[in-house]
């Protein structure tokens, strides 16, 4: 990443221009300095990747993201859906709250929507979209770079919280 090369580049010149005594060498420190610390900055507020979940059973799709600011994602997802967004019960939201634990936070419930067509949407909208299934079986699609991937792989998201048929 830039901000590595950058920070190794500022400490190389910020331990010359110490050695080296002059006016643009201590140009040359003071440019170092405020290189540094500016990518320690971009390290530090460095987004991270959008997650979504989907977890399929019968006729709903619950949608559940890593970020609660993704809440522009998630409108422009209601608008689309439209009628098929409904709200989640007391015992929906009780259910789902033990993804929170891993970060994750049920967003949406749709219902009577096809899995294809929602995958098709979270992939445009997010990086990394994983879908399961009743039967527990993973896929992890990353559009991060492309908003069709043209495979997918039988992985799963880190979650301590998740057990088979929540």
């Amino acid at each position: 990443m830039v901000f590595f090369l950058t920070i190794i580049l500022s400490v190389a010149t910020l331990v010359v221009s110490i050695r080296v005594a002059g006016p643009i060498s201590g140009l040359l420190g003071v440019i170092a300095v405020v290189a540094l610390v500016l990518s320690f900055l971009q390290l530090y507020m460095y987004p991270k990747r959008s997650h979504v979940l989907l977890f399929q059973n019968d006729e709903e799709i619950v949608v559940a993201t890593n970020a609660l600011h993704e809440g522009f994602k998630l409108r422009f997802l209601r608008d689309i859906l439209g009628e098929n967004v409904t709200a989640f019960s007391d015992e929906d939201r009780v259910r789902w709250k033990s993804l929170e634990t891993d970060g994750y936070y049920a967003s949406l419930c749709v219902r009577n929507v096809r899995k294809l067509i929602m995958l098709r949407l979270c992939m445009m909208i997010f990086d990394d979209v994983f879908v399961t299934d009743r039967s527990n079986r993973w896929e992890h699609h990353d559009s991060s770079c492309t908003a069709e991937p043209s495979f997918s792989k039988r992985e799963m998201p880190r979650l301590t919280s998740w057990k088979m048929g929540s």
